[in-house]
């Protein structure tokens, strides 16, 4: 029988526990960069919760109350998940349920639970969370769903912000060190920048307020170019370059 554990990191775990996500030396300056973004939330009741299985990392959650969320929701009286991250042969054993158990428990009293999911990469994806009881509640441009599980059935859903705000022309990126694997980004937008000539923008998000505000539902990463959405994943040289191929061509 797998031997379960599931931690919710407090303040003087921070930097003696190891996180799950980006502690490999690739990205060890991003990974002490989110040690600071995350000690910094404690007090807006961030929590990070590790799972582990037979004394490995097998997952994490990450998740905060919706009035302090980093994503462009309004979510106010309901717990807002981040992160929800099951890997490899841990999934189809009901650890992910185990761990999501966590979050509910932490919302009894609340409206309840919302997370932003996607079909695509990057974000968690649907089908879990559909599966334990989540409905959708609203959708934003390109690929992203509002999902919640209430516990106040009179209470107002949640909704994406689907902000309007004029992004600067050429390459524009927004980010935060909420994940470590974005570290190289910024100097990443820079390069590609002078290689196609066309002017770089630098947006640190550096509040829940300015990532609900972000004009992409993502609200900590995106790249736009003269206004058009890019992407809101993590792109290294050789993919930014692919990205904006047709937009110089066209």
């Amino acid at each position: 029988m797998s031997k379960i554990q599931i931690i919710t990191l407090t303040e003087s775990d921070l930097g003696n526990i190891q996180m799950f996500c980006g502690h490999s030396p690739t990205y060890r300056r991003g990974y002490d960069a989110k040690i600071e973004w995350l000690r910094a939330r404690l007090g807006d009741g961030m929590r990070y919760t590790l799972l582990r299985v037979n004394g490995h990392g097998a997952g994490m959650m990450e998740y905060v109350p919706g009035e302090y969320a980093w994503r462009g929701v309004e979510a106010a009286g309901y717990l807002f998940i981040h992160c929800f991250w099951v890997v490899g042969k841990n999934r189809g054993h009901g650890f992910g349920r185990q761990l999501l158990e966590t979050c509910l428990e932490d919302a009894r009293g609340m409206n309840g639970v919302a997370v932003a999911v996607s079909k695509t990469h990057w974000l968690p994806t649907p089908k879990f969370f559909l599966k334990n009881g989540f409905e959708l509640a609203d959708q934003a441009a390109p690929t992203f769903d509002l999902l919640v599980k209430r516990f106040n059935k009179e209470a107002q859903l949640p909704r994406f912000k689907q902000v309007k705000k004029k992004i600067p022309l050429g390459l524009t990126l927004y980010h935060t060190d909420q994940c470590p694997y974005t570290q190289n980004l910024p100097g990443i937008a820079m390069q590609v920048g002078e290689k196609l000539n066309v002017p770089v923008n630098i947006v640190r998000v550096d509040s829940a307020n300015a990532a609900q505000e972000s004009p992409c539902a993502y609200g900590t990463l995106a790249y736009f170019y003269n206004g058009d959405l890019l992407t809101y994943r993590p792109a290294g040289t050789k993919k930014l370059l692919e990205l904006l191929e047709p937009k110089l061509a066209g």
